[in-house]
């Protein structure tokens, strides 16, 4: 545990369903709020230069914008991540390595495959002979 736990921990927390939602959330309400950050900033300069006011209503990215990222930083800072529950309820105990190790240790993955196993002629050919066709007599119909 001691060469590897560290990696485990973090890649546990690092591949949280939970942490997924959250950043895309915090990535697409940055994103709104920089476009019409930006939208704005442009048309003020437009506006300077032409000594007009435009009209701004009409950009994609409503005013609710702040608020909306203001909401997704919150949940974002007061994320909880299940596995990080259970790694604190694991320290909490004589056996705590042991625990981690079942927590965290990726479970043996056994990779299946639609593809029949090699050697196995999928015909029933069990006349001994070994032609390696399903008829037994080494010809291919036509």
């Amino acid at each position: 545990m001691r060469g590897r736990g560290v990696c485990l921990i973090a890649n546990s927390i690092l591949n949280a369903s939970e942490l997924d939602g959250v950043v895309v959330a915090l990535i697409d309400a940055s994103r709104a709020v920089g476009h019409r950050g930006g939208y704005l900033e442009c048309v003020q300069h437009v506006e300077e230069v032409f000594g007009h006011t435009f009209d701004t209503s009409h950009c994609s990215v409503t005013d609710q914008a702040d608020a909306e990222l203001a909401r997704v930083e919150g949940a974002y800072d007061h994320l909880s991540l299940p596995v990080m529950d259970l790694v604190m309820e694991a320290l909490k105990h004589d056996d705590w390595c042991a625990r981690l190790k079942a927590i965290l240790d990726p479970a043996e993955m056994i990779e299946v495959s639609d593809e029949e196993p090699a050697g196995d002629d999928q015909g029933g050919n069990d006349s001994g002979d070994d032609k390696g066709d399903d008829y037994g007599d080494g010809n291919r119909p036509e």
